[in-house]
C-alpha cells in the first residue's frame, strides 16, 4: 500500500480517538492548566484542547513501537511494516473510543 494511505489513516484514527475517547475526562484538568492565556477559560475551549491533547498523544504514543522497529530491525528509509505497526498501535489505543462510538 501507499505510504500516504497509512499516514492519513493513522491521523484519522487519532482524530477519532481524540473526539470519542473516554480518556477525555482525564485530559480535561490537564488541558485546563495548559490552556494558553489568549483563549478564554470556557468549557468549549477546554474540551477542544483536551480533545487535541488526546489525539496528539495517540499519534505520538502509537508511533513509538514503529520507531523502535525501524531502529532495531529494519534500517530502510521507507518501511511499510513500520507504518503498519504504527497503524496497529493507533487502532489499539483507539479501541475504547471505537467501543464507545459503537454503543
Amino acid at each position: 500500500m501507499d505510504r500516504n494511505f497509512f499516514i492519513v489513516v493513522v491521523v484519522g484514527i487519532s482524530i477519532l480517538n481524540g473526539l470519542f475517547s473516554p480518556f477525555i475526562a482525564v485530559a480535561v484538568p490537564i488541558a485546563a492548566v495548559l490552556l494558553p492565556e489568549v483563549f478564554p477559560r470556557s468549557v468549549g475551549w477546554v474540551l477542544f484542547f483536551s480533545s487535541l491533547l488526546v489525539s496528539s498523544a495517540t499519534l505520538l504514543i502509537s508511533g513509538v513501537p514503529a520507531a523502535l522497529y525501524e531502529r532495531l530491525v529494519d534500517r530502510g528509509q521507507e518501511s511499510a511494516p513500520a507504518l503498519a505497526i504504527w497503524l496497529g498501535g493507533a487502532a489499539f489505543l483507539a479501541l475504547p473510543a471505537f467501543v464507545q462510538l459503537l454503543r
